[in-house]
């Protein structure tokens, strides 16, 4: 090899190490104000997951977040270099060069590595792929499927509509409602709550917590039905295809085997962490942005934010539910709304302007959809015989240099984190309410056998999975543990919980 040949290469390999430096350097202010790079578990899972569906911004804001300033800052660079060349005709030495700009990329690596507590990851890596072991937190507290039976002591069960509000947290409320902002985000779900059952351990919405690996949009989904948390759920079959948890049941795999029919509606592509596995491996038919556009409801050509907007959600949704009553079947409907995702959510033509941010706006906007689709289904014949279920997914994924709770937070700093609950209520439930303890601490888990009996069926364990009914006194996993001690036992890789698969 020439030495020409090697300086070129040098030079060449100086400049690659030049743009990865400032890759890496601008791809860190950039990740903290987009997403929620000190959720570890949140972003490990998500990257391990199917991400193809993602919303139409994520490309661009990359591209002007981080690409392209890196290319300017290295145009700028290379033509400073020329014109020292052309005007003092003197080539810098390649050598140092590259080592200078090896450095400044290895110290850039160090950098998002510590300045993300990439650590972090490491150790996640290494609970994920060491074996399973037994567990006295499952043995102790998980209750198998199989061994539950329903019955109907009410002498009839109602249809379900299952509503989850992406991000939606009954801590958006004001302080004198039980949140914990100045003012209230979300009067309409404040006084659906008053008004009907809620549970919660906070005054005013109440809700559940937020526990690792329940939270983000497949994690909540998951855990809410399944009663278990998010922890590598997927396996191959023999014939090499994915599944979930195929050994458990799910809420919908209930219902099925009690003749309900099943539909999850989104406005986005199911298959985007893998949701379509997580729903359509247990009995449900999941109608996406796809499913719409293939019924000539949505244009072929339309495509907004992460699919379409919900304001066209519920309008499918309303389409969806006629036609469910309609054919005299029981049946469950469920939908994910997607306007009030992280970090800045979707502006409709519903959406005001009353608000200094736009995410906060887009909660406002929501909470008014999600309050009219209430009112239209109270009009219908059908809705007496209907329980609605609405919760948040999770609680909202705020990025740490993008966050607008802290800036409109009405409590101390310190007091935020433990004030936070996910919005969760229950509308015209048959269990019995009466007499009820509703000053609970609660999590995803609970809500699949506090459903089902919600719409009227009861089971003679003292619950499902790791869930526990909010309509009966045995304690949920966190009224026995303490929320930190029960994500320490089940944040780890379970024999139990790999039988599932």
């Amino acid at each position: 090899m020439s030495n020409k040949f090697k300086s070129v290469l040098m030079f060449v390999f100086s400049d690659v190490f030049f743009i990865a430096f400032w890759l890496f350097m601008l791809v860190n202010p950039w990740a903290n104000a987009n997403y929620p790079m000190q959720k570890h578990w949140n972003v490990f899972f998500v990257l391990s997951a199917d991400t193809t569906g993602h919303d139409s911004g994520t490309g661009l804001s990359i591209f002007l977040g981080f690409v392209l300033p890196s290319i300017l800052i290295y145009l700028a660079y290379f033509f400073v270099r020329l014109g020292f060349y052309l005007k003092k005709k003197v080539i810098p030495d390649p050598k140092k060069s590259f080592f200078i700009t090896l450095f400044c990329f290895v110290f850039s690596l160090a950098f998002t590595f510590t300045f993300n507590k990439g650590w972090n990851y490491i150790y996640i890596s290494s609970l994920v792929n060491k074996a399973p072991e037994n567990s006295d937190f499952y043995d102790e507290n998980f209750i198998p499927y199989e061994s539950v039976t329903l019955s109907a002591p009410y002498g009839k069960t109602n249809n379900l509509i299952y509503i989850f509000l992406e991000s939606m947290e009954g801590s958006f409320s004001d302080v004198e409602h039980g949140g914990i902002l100045k003012y209230n985000l979300i009067p309409e779900l404040t006084e659906i709550a008053s008004e009907n059952t809620v549970f919660g351990s906070l005054s005013g919405n109440g809700g559940l917590e937020n526990l690792e690996a329940t939270a983000w949009t497949s994690a909540g989904i998951l855990s809410k039905t399944l009663a278990v948390p998010y922890f590598l759920p997927f396996s191959q079959d023999s014939d090499g295809n994915m599944k979930c948890l195929a050994k458990a049941k799910s809420l919908y795999d209930y219902l099925s085997e009690q003749g309900y029919r099943n539909v999850f509606a989104m406005g986005s592509e199911k298959q985007f962490e893998n949701r379509d596995l997580i729903l359509e491996n247990h009995s449900v038919e999941v109608h996406d942005i796809k499913y719409y556009k293939n019924h000539n409801l949505i244009p072929e050509d339309y495509q907004v934010f992460w699919g379409f907007e919900d304001q066209k959600l519920y309008d499918m949704a309303k389409i969806e539910l006629e036609e469910l009553a309609a054919s005299g079947e029981k049946f469950s409907f469920s939908m994910l709304t997607v306007d009030t995702h992280f970090p800045n959510g979707y502006k409709c033509e519903k959406c005001r302007n009353i608000y200094p941010s736009q995410i906060e706006n887009v909660f406002d906007c929501s909470d008014r959809l999600v309050g009219e689709f209430i009112s239209w289904i109270k009009k219908q014949e059908w809705a007496k015989d209907t329980t609605i279920v609405i919760t948040g997914d999770h609680a909202y994924l705020d990025a740490p240099l993008n966050n607008f709770i802290r800036k409109i937070s009405a409590v101390p700093s310190s007091k935020i984190d433990s004030m936070r609950r996910v919005y969760n209520v229950y509308i015209n439930p048959i269990a019995e309410t009466s007499g009820l303890n509703r000053a609970r601490d609660y999590s995803s888990f609970d809500l699949m056998p506090t459903i089902l009996n919600a719409v009227g069926f009861d089971f003679d364990t003292e619950g499902i999975a790791l869930g526990r009914s909010l309509f009966k006194e045995y304690p949920t996993v966190i009224e026995k543990y303490g929320k930190r001690e029960a994500e320490r036992q089940y944040l780890r890789k379970t024999a139990a919980y790999e039988r599932l698969k």
